[in-house]
C-alpha cells in the first residue's frame, strides 16, 4: 500500500510516517518502476504500535 493508504487506515500524517522512516524505526520496501514506498500489513501494524506509544 502507499503511504496515503497508511495515512487513512493509521490515522497519521505523512510527515509522522517519514519522521518514523528517518529514525529507522519503519523501512518500507521500494517500488523499482517508480521508486514509491511500498508499506506492507506489518508495516501498518508497526504505524500502529507506534502511534498509540505516543
Amino acid at each position: 500500500m502507499k503511504i496515503k493508504d497508511v495515512e487513512k487506515q493509521v490515522g497519521i500524517s505523512k510527515a509522522n510516517i517519514r519522521f518514523y522512516e528517518e529514525e529507522g524505526l519503519i523501512h518500507p520496501a521500494r517500488n523499482q518502476e517508480n521508486n514509491y514506498r511500498e508499506y506492507s500489513e506489518a508495516d501498518e501494524n508497526s504505524f500502529r504500535k507506534l502511534k498509540s506509544c505516543v
